[in-house]
Formats: structure tokens, C-alpha cells, sequence
């Protein structure tokens, strides 16, 4: 009998260590995303999504998109249709929409009234590298940017920050008044310079966003300079 042309088979025998039966490996299941690509969200020295002050329909749309498509390729946003969807108006839903494009995050594929978006390359992707790279070079996407909703949210994030950072300096003050050399003492102190920290990060966003500081916070960043 001639001998077949095919490859021999080849067996991956296992053997149980605990009963000693020996027994055929099963080949491993390829996972759905095995070979297609990768998912990005990027980042760097662009705004981050968590300091444009996103409403909760706008991180739906953001999220809807990712599950339809609309990373990789553009897609029809019909508010009308989306909405039911979304749990959400259909004026919400525009103006969500409305926003994101305003943002950079996302992009009009076509005229005004197309209908057709895309999430921004640089910032979303599912693919491969190359196709990454072919999606940018046509799209030519724009960096993300803060709007004036994003950047009245940091004021008033600093704003708060600040209040927080005094009231918490006055109360080290008194306990160490009080209490000196105390754990209380220490653990106030503590919390004012934790405080402080946060206050300092929270004004340096908003300057990052562009935001115009009031004069109670632009006093506080001169009292930061020159302690400094």
C-alpha cells in the first residue's frame, strides 16, 4: 500500500500527575480577537477624557460607538434611533454628539449633515497598526481639546480644592495649638498637606485646560511661587 502523502498527525499526550491516566490535550480555543489587531486609547499630552467634565450620554455615545464600529470605520449616528438605546432624549443625544465633535473625540466623516462619524484615530482605535496608520494619514485627526463646560468645571474643582486646603490648614493650626507633639497633631498636619496637594493639582489642571483663574487663585499660585 502506497504511503500517504499527508502529514503524520501528531498526538499531545498529557498525563495526570495526581491519577496518572494519560489522556489527548485538547488545542486551545483561538479567542475571538486573536490575529485582529489591537484596541488603543491614547494617551500622551492630550486633554484625557476624565478632565473634559463628559456627561453621562456623552460617555454612552462614546461607549456605543466602540460596540458598533465606530472606531475602526464610520458609522451612521441617527439621534432619533439612538436615543431609546441610550436611555436618553433625542435632544440630549444631539447635543452629546454636538459636543464630542466640538472635542476632537468625535470625528464628521463627510458634510454637516451626513450623519456619519468616527471615534478620533488618536485617541480610539481597534485594528492593526497599519491600518492605524492609513486611518490617521487620511483622517488627518485633530488633537483633543477642552471646551468652555470643561474648563468652568476645573475652576470650580479648584475653587473647592482651595476651600478645602485652607479649611484643612486652620484646623492643623488649632489642633497643634492644642495638642502639640500629638498624634492628633501629626495626623491634621497630615491632612493639610494632602490637602495642599490636592488644591495645587487642581489649579494646575485648570491652567493646562486654558481655564482663566479667578483672583483668589491666581493670589494662591503666587503664594505657591514664592514659598516654593
Amino acid at each position: 500500500m502506497a504511503a500517504s502523502s499527508s502529514k503524520p498527525r501528531r498526538l499531545a499526550l498529557v498525563v495526570d500527575e495526581k491519577s496518572g491516566e494519560v489522556f489527548q490535550q485538547r488545542q486551545r480555543v483561538s479567542h475571538v480577537f486573536d490575529g485582529k489587531g489591537y484596541t488603543l486609547e491614547g494617551h500622551g499630552v492630550e486633554v484625557p477624557n476624565f478632565r473634559l467634565n463628559l456627561s453621562g450620554t456623552e460617555w454612552d455615545i462614546i461607549d456605543w460607538m466602540k460596540q458598533h464600529g465606530g472606531s475602526a470605520n464610520p458609522v451612521p449616528l441617527n439621534p432619533a434611533r439612538l436615543a431609546p438605546e441610550l436611555c436618553s432624549g433625542d435632544t440630549a443625544v444631539k447635543k452629546a454628539i454636538a459636543r464630542l465633535v466640538r472635542l476632537n473625540l468625535l470625528l464628521r466623516v463627510g458634510g454637516a449633515r451626513s450623519g456619519i462619524y468616527q471615534l478620533n484615530p488618536r485617541r480610539f482605535w481597534e485594528g492593526s497598526g497599519e491600518s492605524h496608520v492609513k486611518a490617521c494619514l487620511r483622517m488627518d485627526p485633530p488633537p483633543v481639546v477642552a471646551d468652555d463646560k470643561a474648563r468652568t468645571a476645573a475652576i470650580k474643582a479648584a475653587e473647592k480644592a482651595l476651600e478645602a486646603a485652607r479649611t484643612a490648614a486652620e484646623t492643623a493650626a488649632e489642633v497643634a495649638a492644642a495638642l502639640p507633639s500629638s498624634k492628633a497633631a501629626d495626623s491634621a498636619r497630615s491632612t493639610a498637606q494632602d490637602a495642599l496637594a490636592s488644591a495645587i493639582l487642581a489649579v494646575d489642571t485648570a491652567r493646562n485646560l486654558g481655564a482663566k483663574l479667578t483672583a483668589e487663585l491666581r493670589r494662591f499660585v503666587q503664594e505657591q511661587e514664592a514659598t516654593a
